[in-house]
């Protein structure tokens, strides 16, 4: 049986400052709950933009720095892009997918498919040649945020860090949950039963990519400045907890490649 909600609740942490290398996001967390008059409970859910992370982890890469392959040099002329960009694309793919339509579509070091690698030159400072990487290991930013938060709110919390895709045969982008921790991130509803009574054979559903999309709503793409997003009202503890970089599939089970 599925356990269904009735009501939840988003909220964005206002005022949130920039973020530099080596800043403490848990205590900036922390203190704006407080200035922002949050009341926090057990099962609340807090919904990070990974470029946040990034930022603190000083996923900063000069592109100058890097050396060029033979591959970057050739894509380079063969598509009229910077090889320095394409070196860092290079560097964190395990492969890449297609360049059609004069577009990298790699498959990812963590495993995801994605455009340009996730290397991100928005909302950054441009005035050195940097670009901004994906969190080295995203899973892990996730769990050591989920356990501090709660020892500092003394409340049993759970982390989504999100990033944005865009997706076959639709157009726009829209929010993904690229890692999560103390979450029920992917629900196996296998046989149980719809409406009618019929078996779900084979339904799955991605929770936490729901619930990442739903907090794109108040995180926006642009200048919003609301990278954090507190999620109250989710309850689905009668299943099993995983992590959301589980829910990328092999490439032999992928439908689209």
């Amino acid at each position: 049986m599925y356990y269904a909600m009735e009501k939840i609740q988003l909220s964005a942490l206002l005022n949130f400052p920039l973020i530099e290398p080596g800043d403490d996001l848990n205590s900036i967390i922390f203190d704006l709950i407080l200035k922002n008059k949050l009341d926090i409970s057990d099962g609340d859910v807090f919904i990070i933009a990974q470029k946040i992370i990034s930022k603190s982890e000083d996923r900063y890469v000069n592109l100058q720095s890097l050396s060029l392959s033979s591959e970057a040099l050739r894509l380079s002329e063969k598509m009229n892009k910077d090889p320095y960009f394409i070196q860092a694309i290079i560097n964190e793919s395990n492969e890449i997918v297609s360049i059609n339509k004069n577009v990298i579509i790699v498959e990812h070091k963590l495993g995801f498919i994605n455009i340009n690698a996730g290397i991100d030159r928005s909302n950054i400072s441009q005035e050195t040649n940097q670009v901004l990487l994906l969190p080295e290991n995203p899973s892990k930013s996730a769990d050591l945020i989920q356990k501090q938060l709660s020892r500092m709110l003394d409340r049993n919390i759970s982390v989504v860090i999100t990033d944005s895709m865009t997706r076959p045969y639709r157009s726009g982008i829209t929010n993904f949950a690229l890692a999560s921790s103390n979450l029920q991130s992917l629900i196996d509803l296998t046989g149980d039963k719809d409406i009618y009574g019929n078996l779900l054979k084979n339904t799955e559903i991605a929770i936490a990519d729901e619930i990442a999309a739903a907090s794109g709503l108040l995180m926006g793409q642009g200048s919003d400045m609301q990278p954090v997003i507190l999620l109250k009202g989710f309850n689905k503890d009668k299943y099993d907890i995983n992590n959301a970089i589980d829910l990328i599939v092999e490439k032999k089970d992928d439908l689209y490649r």
